[in-house]
């Protein structure tokens, strides 16, 4: 059976709410320009212009705020973002070597990035965070340890069921290590204590965890949930809804395994009418528990605006709708 048509992974398909809006208007005066991160990227990415606040500068820019920063430096919002988009060329390259996904991968990969890498693009991150405040290179460099731990288990999990804590695992070394990235680069730029670091540190990889199943939440609800199966199967990457899904009807293993193989688009809309029936409501019952964690983390930083703002983000991804980038305003 054929493949989906490729296309772009739906990352522009996030929560947008008003936490996410009042954490951008807070920290409106430090943030990074899309003009000044399209030069950053270089001459061979087109970095589109977005309706939906970018969430790793903010988070960036309200740790280091939260921690006493007097101003917010621009090379670690550039290197976050950077990091951002080199897991997603690696990402969407993931694939069996020589078969007929991984060509559609690298066609995906051309369309959206030119022939920009992943490591082209790390490879900037460092630079950029040379110039930052010590410490800030320490955290990259972490960072980029666990993006090749997530990308090595799913290279393992290609063609298998994951369970719930594969998706911890992923999560975790996945967009946890990147939003923890922010929020402990943001704290080196305020000076932060240990004990703060630590706690931002742990406030990021739970809001990483949360960000991870509000993605596959935002995309079976409204967006293409068969092609967006079909990409997780295909990158190897655990989705929370397929897994709490298949505890429920057992079924749901056997037809992961067969869009794995195939891409059949004939199992991939049955199974995402199931994964919608069956593993949603659960997921977002993972959502509560991980943003009441989050905000938990932050109890050890002094009370502030920044540090509110940063609850309430954590509060309100779960409850806030979703639209793809570019929609109009509601």
């Amino acid at each position: 059976m054929a493949l989906f048509p490729p296309q772009p992974p739906p990352h522009d398909l996030v929560p947008d709410g008003s936490g996410l809006r009042s954490a951008q208007a807070l920290v409106a005066g430090d943030l990074v320009h899309d003009d000044d991160l399209a030069s950053m990227m270089g001459p061979r990415i087109v970095l589109a212009k977005r309706e939906i606040p970018r969430i790793r500068p903010i988070l960036v820019a309200l740790a280091a705020r939260a921690t006493g920063a007097s101003q917010v430096e621009e090379e670690a919002q550039h290197a976050a973002e950077l990091l951002h988009m080199a897991l997603r060329v690696h990402d969407t390259a993931l694939g069996r070597e020589g078969g007929r996904r991984r060509r559609v991968a690298r066609r995906i990969v051309r369309r959206s990035v030119g022939w920009l890498s992943g490591n082209h693009l790390t490879l900037r991150a460092l630079e950029l965070s040379r110039h930052s405040e010590p410490g800030v290179l320490e955290e990259l460099l972490e960072t980029m340890r666990s993006f090749a731990d997530a990308q090595a288990l799913s290279r393992e999990l290609l063609g298998a069921l994951p369970d719930e804590e594969d998706w911890r695992e992923h999560a975790d070394a996945h967009t946890g290590a990147l939003f923890s990235f922010c929020c402990r680069a943001g704290g080196h730029l305020g000076r932060a204590p240990v004990r703060q670091l630590a706690a931002l540190g742990r406030y990021g990889r739970h809001m990483g965890r949360l960000w991870h199943v509000a993605e596959d939440v935002a995309v079976l609800d409204h967006g293409d949930a068969a092609n967006h199966l079909v990409s997780r199967a295909v990158a190897g990457r655990p989705a929370l809804p397929v897994i709490c899904a298949a505890e429920r009807d057992p079924r749901i293993g056997a037809q992961w395994a067969q869009l794995t193989a195939n891409g059949d688009p004939a199992v991939a809309h049955a199974l995402a009418d199931r994964v919608r029936a069956l593993g949603v409501a659960p997921s977002r019952a993972v959502m509560l528990r991980e943003s009441w964690a989050a905000r938990k983390a932050l109890r050890a930083l002094p009370e502030s605006s920044y540090r509110a703002a940063m609850e309430r983000l954590a509060a309100e991804v779960i409850k806030a709708g979703v639209r793809p980038a570019g929609a109009a305003e509601q």
